[in-house]
This record gives structure tokens, C-alpha cells and sequence, in this order.
């Protein structure tokens, strides 16, 4: 899949709207990394949706269904002064509407989580895509070596503060008991541990690395907890 197709095909709507596949969605993860005008739309697309999303929970359905039910147990006071019965009918009514109304005042709570949620997301997407695309940021990219030749990450780092952050764009699924760690190789000193990733790994986050100054070497190993065996994955060499 090209830029191009990502663009005209409707790629990134499907993406965000959860209706691509997983081999789509991953494409659309890793074109997004290599070229800033993909993350560009998909932040440009998901700030529409979101817009037209919480201006659909803003109508007033909640108020015009309470004064809807309102007027009918108004009815039914003025009919209870005529027959019996209606002192029954009125408490069915009203117990039918504060029944309703708690159902869709838990339901309004939920919705607006949900656009707080992601209103949050939207937030921190930015300031990754602020991060990303920094004329500061520079990328290393980490290949795949050893038994996982089609393994490959991409670590982004601020020439200014030395904030670093890792995105994965393939890497094996993790087996039970089995973690990613990251390495900096320091020539003259011992290695330095800067990042774990534990299973499930995620394509669409960046994580946060602990910033190091001095490395001859990036590398990504998998340590199975109860072997203790650490298997090389990835690896990015510097020459300085």
C-alpha cells in the first residue's frame, strides 16, 4: 500500500473508525511514521470525528424525553380525579420514567466519559505528532538482526532535551513469560538499560525511554523470564 492509497482510499477514516484490518491498520502505522503528512491527516481526521461525535451528544435528547414523560403523569393526575384506577396508572408512570431517567443519566455519564477519554487521546496524539515531526527529532532506526531479520522499531530523539521515545513498526509477538528490553551500548562502560515493552505490544503508542548522552549502539533483546535468555532482536550501530 503507497502513500497515495492510504490518502485517496479513505484508509485513514477506516483506521480510526476501527474498520480496517489488522494488516491495514498496521500499514497505516508504519506509512504514519515514515512520512509526517499520513500522521498529518490521521490527527486532521480524528479531530474531525470527534467534533461531529460530541456535537451529537450535545442535543437535547435527555431534556425533551424528561418533558415528554413530564406531560404524561401531568395527564395522569387530572385523569386520577375522575376514575379510581388512575392513582395505579400514575405510579406505574411514575416509576416507569424515574426508571427511564436513571438509565439515560447513566448513559449520558458514559458518553461523556468517553469524549473526555477522547478529548485526552486527541491531547496526547498531538503532542506525539508535535514530538515526532520537531525539527530537533531525529530517528534511529533499529533492524532487525539474528533470527528476526523482518523486525524493525524507530526511536525518535530530541537533539535539545534528549527526550527519547520508541515506536514499534514490526516486531514478533511476544511469548508467555517473555519481554522486549532496550539497550544502549556505551564503549567503555557497562551497557545501560533505557526501556522494557511487555506483551501485548502496541503499534499505535510511543513509549518513553530513559535519555542517554553516550551510545555506540541501540539494540533491542527478548528475555524470557524463567530461562533468563536473552535473544538480540534489533539493532542500530553509530560510528562517532
Amino acid at each position: 500500500m503507497t502513500k497515495k492509497e492510504i490518502i485517496e482510499n479513505g484508509y485513514i477514516d477506516k483506521y480510526l473508525l476501527g474498520l480496517t484490518t489488522e494488516e491495514e491498520s498496521r500499514e497505516v502505522e508504519r506509512l504514519a511514521v515514515l512520512y509526517p503528512e499520513i500522521q498529518q491527516e490521521i490527527n486532521a481526521a480524528r479531530v474531525t470525528i470527534w467534533g461531529k461525535f460530541n456535537r451529537n451528544l450535545t442535543q437535547p435528547a435527555l431534556l425533551n424525553s424528561f418533558l415528554t414523560k413530564r406531560r404524561v403523569m401531568m395527564w395522569s393526575v387530572i385523569i386520577i380525579s375522575f376514575f379510581s384506577l388512575g392513582f395505579f396508572i400514575l405510579c406505574q408512570e411514575h416509576f416507569s420514567l424515574k426508571q427511564n431517567y436513571t438509565i439515560q443519566s447513566r448513559r449520558l455519564a458514559q458518553e461523556q466519559a468517553k469524549v473526555s477519554s477522547l478529548v485526552t487521546s486527541n491531547k496526547i496524539a498531538s503532542a506525539d505528532a508535535e514530538f515526532l515531526h520537531a525539527l530537533g527529532t531525529r530517528r534511529i532506526r533499529l533492524k532487525g538482526c539474528g533470527i528476526t531479520p523482518e523486525a524493525e522499531v524507530m526511536v525518535f530523539r530530541s537533539v535539545y532535551t534528549g527526550v527519547m521515545k520508541l515506536r514499534v513498526i514490526d516486531l514478533p509477538e511476544l511469548p508467555d513469560g517473555t519481554k522486549y528490553q532496550v539497550w544502549a551500548h556505551r564503549t567503555g562502560d557497562d551497557d545501560l538499560l533505557i526501556g522494557e515493552l511487555s506483551s501485548p505490544v502496541r503499534f499505535d503508542s510511543l513509549y518513553s525511554l530513559e535519555p542517554v548522552q553516550q551510545y555506540s549502539a541501540l539494540q533491542i533483546t527478548s528475555l524470557n523470564s524463567e530461562t533468563n535468555a536473552s535473544v538480540p532482536v534489533c539493532l542500530a550501530t553509530f560510528h562517532k
